[in-house]
């Protein structure tokens, strides 16, 4: 077949040897017109790109150029066919049929007319990518052995036979700390400026330079001219020359300044409170020891002070945890103000803290430090734009006369504390041995209560309230009692104080509730009339998110109607938050339950706040009713009561009624209804069944 271009001409017979010379060229070789369409393409430059020569020579050479190399020819071949240049050399990647990149390189002249014309463009394209992937692995390597380098905190060096430096070379060497020019070359490195001898043991490592052995992880440290401290690492080995005689030392050197001051913060943080920078529980425990040691030694005295903040809780809830956590801040620095240099303060988390008064000479020095404590923390601090106060308990133990080891020491403290707070809070109190049996004994009855639910130790006694107009049983209080297996019948002052602040009085009140209801439907089971039940709630269960749900619970599961159940509250507890008070009575009264305020007179209430609360009983509290009719003061207040009550549609009941004088006033002055052993002592429920049966009113 005979050969032609791609203008259908036949070729001359000089262009049919150049083409066929081009044919069989092993570089890939074509003839590009001014639009950039290939007019011919070599079988190389075919079996490069992947294109048969039909294919090819429909394209352009963008069509074949990686998107990103299109473009780089345009401007060079224009220059190359205005003649301003011969011919240029580029890099550059074309696409494969398949769609791949390959690099090639292009060597672009131009074929020219007898008048100089451009005919076409010759280029000249080689296949370039295994020198580029080579470059570019070469590139790759550089990179990284260049960002190893960098990364490097090591320091390089030499030394000769007599351990003198010859080289020092790394990151950092001229950075200030190390010139080696002037001082580090020509010396030995524990002659060096700064260096701190006694910041190691250089006894080991000189002996192993003479020696001629290679050593690992030696560190010592040295202060730059304004003072600041590093530490090194340095590992080196031996150098020998080819008759094997010693020549000196090579190895490296590391900056572990950073290393060593996290260790240095980890050790602190392990042995001191993060927030206040007082030692810990655990360092303290070291210290006393220490303390116990030399005491022991020189016989002397120490005390050890428990100190717990009375009012912590309520300004870290209601200001939050930031204000929490400055008061701890402020306290500690008041604490070490007012303590010697020589004592020790400690923070063992929470709002507890410990002092150990260190070489004492008896109670008196003593408690004069606990005076001076108690001083301190009582004065205001200004926290967050608010006026603060706080209170301590102090607990004081002390050696030898209370114990002789850490462990009692400190618990004997703690028991002390805890007296202090049942003193009243904001006082400090000495460990006695009779505080022990007290401690264990409430230890026993904790246990003990703690396991009566399961146990079935729990019994309800109901005392019934009279009506002082018709004489009727109006009602009846359901009242908690215990028996316990090992310490047998147990008064509810007893144990409800330990149930309310072991939050066990949650459950143990959840199931007077249910007993009650229950009672109250069996007694109806059995013939009796309707009775109203009141059931007394605590703190810890008025302030429990699922007091709603444990009441419709009790209702539903005995069937109790709701009227017939009245739960009983005290002013401080509807005083404490009045808002959400109001929010929950009202849910309450929703379920069609009565309200009554007990104990009423000895709060904080008033006639305007009682308006506020959903309430229907008003019960007089028994100490203004133990002095009627003598105490003038005391029926003054009681009319006041029943006059209040009244005035707001509320029911009046009173408690503790005694005597037939104290009825007799009573009814006197229109109070509803009286409750107290005069009528009726607290009773089993059979016996309070037939005490109900004895007054039934009598028929219209």
């Amino acid at each position: 077949m005979e050969s032609t271009t791609r203008t259908g001409q036949r070729p001359c017979e000089s262009e049919e040897q150049s083409l066929g010379t081009i044919e069989l060229a092993a570089i890939g070789i074509a003839h590009v017109d001014a639009a950039g369409r290939f007019l011919h393409a070599n079988r190389c430059l075919c079996e490069l790109l992947g294109y048969s020569r039909e294919e090819l020579l429909g394209m352009t050479v963008k069509q074949v150029s990686h998107p990103q190399d299109k473009n780089v020819t345009d401007e060079v071949r224009a220059r190359l066919r205005a003649g301003v240049i011969d011919s240029f050399q580029m890099e550059k990647r074309y696409l494969r049929k398949d769609g791949t990149a390959v690099w090639v390189g292009l060597t672009i002249s131009v074929a020219r007319g007898p008048s100089g014309e451009p005919l076409h463009d010759v280029a000249v394209v080689q296949d370039i990518s295994a020198r580029k992937q080579a470059e570019d692995a070469l590139r790759r390597s550089e990179e990284r052995f260049r960002s190893l380098v960098e990364l490097s905190s090591d320091w390089y060096w030499e030394k000769d036979a007599e351990f003198r430096f010859t080289k020092f070379d790394g990151k950092g060497v001229t950075d200030g700390r190390y010139d080696p020019q002037r001082a580090v070359i020509g010396k030995r490195p524990w002659e060096l400026p700064g260096v701190v001898l006694e910041s190691a043991d250089w006894q080991q490592p000189r002996a192993r330079l003479l020696r001629h052995e290679p050593f690992r992880d030696f560190e010592y440290s040295y202060r730059d001219q304004a003072g600041k401290q590093y530490h090194l690492s340095v590992n080196g080995e031996p150098v020998f020359d080819e008759p094997g005689t010693f020549a000196g030392y090579r190895g490296t050197s590391r900056d572990v300044t950073a290393r060593k001051q996290a260790e240095e913060r980890i050790q602190y943080l392990a042995t001191h409170d993060g927030l206040t920078g007082l030692p810990n529980r655990t360092m303290f425990s070291q210290l006393l020891n220490l303390a116990l040691e030399t005491a022991r030694r020189y016989r002397r005295k120490f005390a050890v002070l428990f100190i717990d903040l009375d009012r912590f809780k309520v300004i870290n809830d209601s200001l939050g945890h930031e204000a929490g956590d400055t008061l701890l801040q402020e306290t500690a620095t008041r604490l070490k103000k007012v303590l010697r240099s020589s004592d020790i303060v400690a923070r063992l988390g929470g709002d507890e803290f410990v002092v150990l008064l260190q070489e004492v000479k008896g109670a008196e020095q003593v408690a004069a430090a606990a005076r001076k404590i108690l001083s301190a923390v009582i004065k205001p601090m200004q926290i967050l734009g608010q006026e603060c106060r706080v209170t301590a308990s102090i607990g004081v133990s002390m050696f030898p006369a209370d114990a002789a080891d850490e462990q009692s020491l400190m618990k004997n403290a703690d028991i002390a504390m805890y007296l202090a707070k049942e003193e009243g809070k904001n006082n400090f109190q000495f460990y006695s041995k009779g505080l022990k049996t007290q401690s264990l004994e409430k230890l026993a009855l904790e246990t003990n209560l703690r396991r009566a639910l399961e146990r079935n130790e729990f019994s309800l006694h109901y005392q019934a309230k009279l009506d002082l107009g018709s004489g009727a049983i109006a009602g009846v209080e359901a009242l908690l009692r215990w028996t316990s297996r090992e310490l047998g019948a147990l008064a509810p002052a007893q144990f409800i104080p330990l149930a309310e602040e072991t939050g066990l009085i949650v459950p143990i009140g959840r199931w007077v509730l249910r007993t009650a209801c229950a009672q109250g439907v069996a007694w109806q089971r059995q013939g009796l009339r309707p009775m109203r039940i009141a059931v007394n709630l605590s703190p810890r269960q008025f302030a429990d998110p699922d007091l709603l749900t444990d009441i419709a619970a009790a209702l539903r599961e005995t069937g109790m109607p709701p009227e017939l159940l009245e739960l009983e509250i005290t002013e401080g507890m509807v005083m404490h938050n009045p808002e959400r008070a109001i929010a929950l009575l009202t849910a309450i009264k929703q379920m069609g339950l009565r309200l009554a305020i007990d104990d009423f007179g000895t709060g904080y209430s008033s006639l305007a706040q009682l308006k506020r609360f959903p309430i229907d009983t008003l019960k007089v509290d028994r100490s203004f009713i133990r002095e009627i009719p003598k105490d003038a003061e005391d029926r003054a207040i009681t009319e006041a009561i029943i006059a209040m009550g009244k005035s707001l549609s509320l029911t009046v009941v009173a408690e503790g009624v005694e005597t037939e004088e104290q009825q007799a006033f009573l009814r006197e002055h229109a109070c509803d209804q009286m409750q107290g052993y005069y009528f009726s002592k607290p009773i089993a429920p059979g016996e309070f069944a037939e005490l109900l049966r004895k007054h039934e009113p009598l028929a219209a």
